[in-house]
């Protein structure tokens, strides 16, 4: 489905399978096996913590006369350098205690006062509400009114939708879960807002006279991305779903699914620039795609399935054929250009930035 479309996600999904009426019975379907499944979540999924690293300029010399190969392997072995108490404290003052460094020395430091400095002073800051839906201190109902502040401050992003459908599958709330993934096809971004982390964190490493490039890994090699694991539950979640409608010969329910499966997916690839984000998006809807036939239209111009899995596959291919090329020409960069691709993952995306060293 194509963002933007004059068509909203909801109606193009009517007209799509002839639904109008299936999307309340939809809703009507999950209602039912909120008591049925309300103690059977899915199998856990492995937490992402740190960014794997991804290739880089291995020759580049940082200002500590270190290679960036070296940095690199130091900040794998042994972690991001640590940041004491006070320098924290500096940077978040040196910041004007703003609500991305509050955020960011709560992450640093593992310190909740940070977050609870954050939630008092920034209410309506997204990136605030966010962070307090996903701490794991948070009880359901802290992480509930989190989320409904941060769908009202951030309308248009449909990760609170799938945060909302996660905890209230958790909670056996299959009803709920329906409303807010049906909600979730009118919003056409999904944004985790880990680009203002990474800009936040290398201003702190900055901050304590790291050298520019040390400041990026340190970032790089720190960042984790807390929404994967929930996103990737909740397409489990319609997965396990849609067999259970099936098997009920409930197809009324089971093809509505398929869709928001395939939505979510699409949305996780549009997302962010990092390849994981691409990665895991493409691994859900090629699941759902692999569900239908191959000659089942899925989005407003006319693609079927079996043309849009050809076209996963051709991007997976170059996402393939780009990293490993550019893990040779990388080795060739200078400290320059390294700093230029850092600065082009994050405008254009990590793929966007390879292929703008293999062009160089």
């Amino acid at each position: 489905m194509v963002a933007g479309e004059a068509l909203s996600r909801r109606t193009l999904i009517i007209l799509v399978g002839a639904l109008v009426l299936a999307i309340g019975a939809w809703v009507l379907s999950f209602r039912q096996l909120d008591k049925k499944w309300q103690t059977k979540p899915p199998p856990p999924t492995k937490r992402v913590a740190a960014r794997s690293a991804q290739p880089l300029n291995l020759q580049a010399v940082t200002a500590s006369g270190k290679t960036v190969a070296e940095v690199w392997a130091e900040f794998q072995k042994n972690g991001a350098p640590k940041l004491t108490p006070a320098q924290i404290n500096d940077y978040v003052d040196s910041c004007g205690r703003d609500a991305q460094s509050l955020i960011v020395a709560a992450r640093l430091s593992g310190d909740l006062e940070f977050l609870q400095e954050a939630a008092l002073a920034y209410p309506e800051n997204p990136l605030v509400q966010l962070e307090v839906a996903l701490s794991p201190s948070a009880t359901p109902e802290e992480r509930r009114a989190a989320l409904e502040a941060f769908k009202a401050v951030s309308p248009d992003n449909a990760l609170g939708d799938y945060l909302s459908a996660h905890l209230s599958f958790s909670e056996g709330k299959y009803g709920e879960a329906a409303n807010g993934l049906l909600a979730s096809l009118d919003h056409g971004t999904l944004a985790d807002f880990s680009e203002q982390i990474m800009a936040g964190t290398e201003q702190a490493y900055l901050s304590i006279g790291q050298d520019p490039l040390s400041a990026q890994l340190a970032a790089m090699a720190g960042l984790t991305r807390p929404t994967i694991t929930p996103i990737r539950e909740v397409s489990r979640h319609l997965d396990s779903l849609k067999d259970e409608f099936i098997k009920a010969e409930d197809y009324d329910a089971a093809h509505p699914t398929v869709l928001v499966g395939l939505d979510l997916g699409q949305k996780m690839q549009s997302q962010a620039p990092y390849l994981i984000d691409q990665l895991v998006g493409m691994s859900i809807e090629r699941s759902f795609l692999e569900q239908l036939d191959p000659l089942t239209a899925t989005g407003g111009n006319g693609q079927t399935a079996g043309e849009r899995l050809a076209e996963l596959e051709a991007k997976n291919a170059d996402i393939k054929a780009t990293t490993s090329a550019f893990s040779e020409t990388s080795l060739k960069m200078d400290a320059a250009a390294s700093q230029e691709y850092f600065k082009r993952v994050r405008r254009d995306g990590e793929l966007s930035a390879m292929k703008w060293v293999l062009a160089r």
